[in-house]
C-alpha cells in the first residue's frame, strides 16, 4: 500500500475544521486517501469537494482510483445491520489511524463498524462488553476530530435509520437537539425515524423545524420525505415556499406536479406543468407526467401510446420506462392477452441481457429442512392492496416450516409496517441500495427462496431478479401479470387466473394455489350498511380506478344499463374529484346512449366513509379487461354481489376466481352476452339481494376465500413444492397444492 507522509491527512483534518469550505482541500484529502488504498474516505471527500465547487468534477473523474461515484466502492455498507467484511475494514481503518491520528472521517467510520458488529448474535458477553468499548472510545475521537459540530452524530443517525434502527437514529438525532438545533437535514432525518418509532406528534415538530430552512433545494427534498409518509398537504406547502424563495426553478414546479397528480389534484398538476413548459419547454418528466394526466383522465389508449413512444425514443432499453409501458399495457382494452405477454417480454429482455450474474448458490439441496424466504417489497402500508393481503400472512408463517426475511424497497413507515416488522424474523429497509447492493444483501443471507411482491409497479427491483438472487424466484400478489422475466421462476397463481391452458403467456412456471390466489382477511371492522329502501332505484357500481373504465368496459356496461332502464351506475375514483374527468365520462356513456342523470360520479374519500358507500350500490360491475382485485372482494364483503367476465389473462380472470371460490359461478359471465345476462337476472331479484347483505357476508367468512388458516398452509406447501422442484432438476412447468395438507408435507 503506497503510504502518503503520516502528518498528510491529518493535517488536510486540521485545515478543514478551519475552513469547512474549502474546495481544493477536499480534492486533496481525496487524492490522499485513494494513495492509501481508502476508497471509501476518497468517495466521501470527492463527494465534498463536488459540493463545494461543482466545476471539480472533471478533476474528480480523472483519478486513478476506483469510480468516486460508484455504490459499490462508497461507505453505503454502513447502511445496513450486518456486513461480511466488517472486521476486515475494521482492521484496515485502525491500522490506518495508527499512522493519522486525526482522522475525523475513519474514526467515525471505524465507531460504525464496530457498532455494526455489537449486532451479531453470535458473540458472547465479553467480546460484545469489549467491541461496546471499542465503538465507544472511537465515536469520542470522532466527536474530538470532527470538522462541524454534530457531524458525528448526524451520520451515525442516518446510518441506523438505513439499517432499520429507528430507534438507535433518534437517539443520535435526538443528542443534536443541543449542539445544531437547526441543522434542517438532521431535523428531517429525526422526523423519518420518529415516524417509524411510531411518534407522530414528535414527528411532525422534527419536520416543521426541518421546513424553517431557506434554501430550496433543501425543502425539495424536504417535501418528497413528508410526501413519502403520507404528509402530502405538508409537502405541497413546502415545495410552495421553495417556489416563493425561487419561482423560476422548473425542477421545483415538477415536484410539485408529481405530487399533485399522485394525490389527484389534476387541475392543479395542470397549471404547474404549464409553468414547467414554460421554464423548460421539453422538460422530458414534464411530458412524461402529462401522459400520465392522461391516464388519470381514464385514457389508457393514449397513455400507452405516449409512455411507448418515450420508451422508443429515449434509447435507453433499461429505463424503468419499460415497467411504465409493462403496467399500463394491462389496462388497454384491444391488446390481446398474447399480445400483452408478448410486450412484457420484449421489454424485459434487454434487462435480462444486461444483468450479470455469476452467482453459484451454496444452498444445501435438501428438502428435509425449513426455507429461508425472502420477500421483496414496498408496499407494507397503509391501506395498499399488497399489505391488505400480506400483512396476515405475514402474521402467520409457521416458523417451523419458513424462516422469513423482508426486503423493504420503500420509504414510507406506518402502523402497518411496524406490524410487519414485528412478525418477520429479518427486516431490511433497502430503499437507498441499489440492485448489485441489494443483490449481494441476498445471497449473503442465503436466502432459498426469493418472492417478488411488485411486478412492474413503483417500487420494483425485477433487476435484482434478472441476476438471480436466489436458487428460487417467483412473483406474487403485487402484479396481476407475468412479469416477463425468465429468471423469474414462478408466477403463484390458482387454476382460475393462470389454467395451464395459458401456460405460453407466461415467462415463469404455473405455482397454483388451490383456491383463490387472493385470501380475504380483513383486519378493519368495517360495519355492513343498513339496507337501501325497497323502492330506490336499482345502483350498479364500480369503485375501481378510471383508467380501469375504457370504452370496451363502458360499452359493455351501457348495455346493461339498457337492459335495465330504471337502474343507475354509481361510479367512484380519485380522478372522478376533477371536473374534466366527470366531463370525459359523462360524453363517453351519452355516446353509448346513457343519459347523464343515469350517472353517479363520486371522487375520494377515506377508507371507512368509503366502504359504507357500498351501501349505495345494490350490484358491483367488474371493470375488464383489468379486473378488480381488493374493490371486488370490498364489495363482496360489504354484502355486494358482483358481475364479472372472464377473459383471456391473469388480470382478467380474477373475478371469476373469487366468484369461482366463493361459489357463486353464476355471477360470471363467459362472454359479454352471458355478462348482461347476469346482471339482468340478478336486478330482478333487487328484493333478495337488497336483504341478503348480511347472509352474502356470512357466506363469504365461511367460504375458503376468507380460511387465511387453510391458505397460509397451502402457501407454504407450496414453497416446498418449488423448492422440492428445484432439488429434483424437475422441468415440470405447473406445480399444485391440490393434495391433502399431509400428503403435501412429505413432498
Amino acid at each position: 500500500m503506497t503510504t502518503i507522509a503520516s502528518t498528510t491527512i491529518s493535517s488536510y483534518w486540521a485545515a478543514l475544521r478551519a475552513s469547512a469550505n474549502a474546495p481544493q482541500v477536499w480534492l486533496s484529502l481525496s487524492r490522499a486517501y485513494a494513495a492509501n488504498d481508502l476508497c471509501w474516505q476518497a468517495a466521501y471527500a470527492a463527494r465534498q469537494a463536488l459540493r463545494c465547487d461543482a466545476s471539480l468534477r472533471q478533476q474528480l473523474n480523472s483519478f486513478n482510483t476506483k469510480r468516486w461515484e460508484d455504490p459499490a466502492t462508497s461507505d453505503q455498507f454502513l447502511g445496513r445491520d450486518n456486513w461480511p467484511d466488517v472486521v476486515a475494514h475494521s482492521e484496515q481503518f485502525l491500522t490506518h489511524l495508527d499512522q493519522h491520528p486525526g482522522d475525523w472521517l475513519s474514526w467515525l467510520y471505524l465507531a460504525r463498524l464496530y457498532e455494526m458488529q455489537l449486532q451479531q448474535p453470535a458473540q458472547l458477553q465479553v467480546q460484545q462488553q469489549s467491541q461496546h468499548q471499542a465503538h465507544e472510545a472511537a465515536l469520542a475521537q470522532a466527536i474530538r476530530f470532527e470538522v462541524i459540530a454534530g457531524e458525528s452524530q448526524h451520520w451515525l443517525g442516518v446510518w441506523r435509520l438505513q439499517a432499520g434502527d429507528a430507534a438507535g437514529a433518534v437517539k443520535a438525532f435526538s443528542a443534536l437537539l443541543d449542539i445544531r438545533p437547526v441543522r434542517h437535514g438532521s431535523m428531517m432525518y429525526l422526523g423519518e425515524a420518529l415516524i417509524r418509532t411510531g411518534n407522530a406528534v414528535a414527528a411532525e415538530k422534527a419536520f416543521a423545524r426541518a421546513s424553517l430552512s431557506t434554501n430550496p433545494p433543501f425543502l425539495q427534498r424536504l417535501a418528497a420525505s413528508a410526501y413519502a409518509h403520507n404528509y402530502w398537504q405538508e409537502a405541497i406547502a413546502i415545495l410552495r415556499k421553495a417556489l416563493a424563495l425561487q419561482p423560476t426553478d422548473a425542477s421545483i414546479w415538477l415536484a410539485l406536479a408529481k405530487i399533485q397528480s399522485e394525490v389527484y389534484e389534476l387541475a392543479d398538476c395542470r397549471n404547474s406543468l404549464q409553468e414547467v413548459r414554460k421554464l423548460h419547454p421539453d422538460n422530458p418528466e414534464a411530458l412524461l407526467l402529462e401522459a400520465g394526466l392522461q391516464g388519470r383522465m381514464g385514457d389508457a389508449r393514449a397513455h400507452l401510446q405516449r409512455l411507448q413512444r418515450a420508451y422508443l425514443n429515449g434509447g435507453d432499453p433499461l429505463s424503468r420506462l419499460a415497467s411504465s409501458v409493462a403496467m399500463t399495457s394491462l389496462y388497454h382494452d384491444t391488446l390481446t392477452p398474447g399480445g400483452v405477454a408478448a410486450l412484457h417480454k420484449r421489454l424485459c429482455a434487454p434487462i435480462e441481457a444486461a444483468a450479470v450474474s455469476r452467482q453459484t448458490f451454496t444452498n444445501p439441496r435438501t428438502t428435509n429442512r425449513g426455507l429461508r424466504v425472502g420477500y421483496v417489497t414496498g408496499d407494507l402500508h397503509r391501506q395498499h392492496p399488497v399489505n391488505i393481503f400480506m400483512l396476515p400472512v405475514l402474521q402467520r408463517h409457521q416458523r417451523s416450516t419458513v424462516e422469513i426475511s423482508v426486503y423493504y424497497t420503500g420509504t414510507m413507515h406506518d402502523v402497518y409496517t411496524r406490524a410487519a416488522m414485528a412478525c418477520t424474523e429479518h427486516w431490511t429497509d433497502v430503499a437507498h441500495m441499489d440492485d448489485t447492493a441489494l443483490h449481494s444483501a441476498i445471497i449473503a443471507d442465503g436466502i432459498d427462496l426469493l418472492i417478488d411482491l411488485a411486478g412492474h409497479t413503483a417500487t420494483h427491483r425485477l433487476g435484482v431478479f434478472a441476476m438471480r438472487a436466489a436458487p428460487v424466484q417467483a412473483t406474487f400478489l403485487g402484479y396481476p401479470h407475468s412479469t416477463g422475466l425468465t429468471t423469474m421462476d414462478w408466477i403463484i397463481g390458482d387454476p382460475v387466473v393462470t389454467p395451464a391452458a395459458q401456460a405460453a403467456l407466461y415467462s415463469e412456471g404455473l405455482a397454483q394455489l388451490p383456491q383463490s390466489v387472493f385470501c380475504w382477511a380483513p383486519v378493519d371492522h368495517d360495519p355492513l350498511p343498513p339496507a337501501r329502501a325497497a323502492n330506490a332505484s336499482l345502483v350498479f357500481g364500480s369503485f375501481n380506478n378510471a383508467m380501469k373504465l375504457n370504452p370496451r368496459t363502458i360499452e359493455l356496461w351501457s348495455r346493461v344499463l339498457k337492459a335495465v332502464p330504471d337502474a343507475l351506475l354509481l361510479l367512484k375514483a380519485p380522478s372522478l374529484r376533477d371536473r374534466a374527468v366527470q366531463a370525459r365520462f359523462t360524453a363517453l356513456f351519452a355516446e353509448q346512449g346513457i343519459a347523464p342523470e343515469r350517472l353517479i360520479l363520486r371522487g375520494p374519500t377515506g377508507l371507512t366513509e368509503m366502504m359504507q358507500e357500498y351501501g349505495d350500490v345494490d350490484i358491483a360491475l367488474d371493470p375488464s379487461p383489468y379486473n378488480g382485485g381488493t374493490t371486488s372482494l370490498q364489495a363482496l364483503w360489504m354484502g355486494v354481489p358482483l358481475i364479472t367476465l372472464a377473459g383471456g389473462n391473469f388480470v382478467s380472470r380474477m373475478g371469476a376466481s373469487f366468484l369461482q371460490t366463493l361459489g357463486h359461478a353464476e355471477w360470471i359471465g363467459a362472454d359479454t352476452d352471458g355478462f348482461v345476462a347476469a346482471a339482468v337476472q340478478l336486478a330482478q331479484q333487487r328484493a333478495t339481494v337488497r336483504a341478503g347483505r348480511a347472509a352474502l357476508r356470512a357466506e363469504m367468512a365461511a367460504s375458503p376465500l376468507c380460511d387465511i388458516e387453510s391458505y397460509v398452509q397451502h402457501m407454504e406447501a407450496l414453497f416446498h413444492q418449488m423448492w422440492k422442484t428445484y432439488c429434483d432438476n424437475s422441468t415440470d412447468r405447473v406445480i399444485t397444492t391440490y393434495k391433502s395438507l399431509s400428503n403435501e408435507s412429505t413432498t
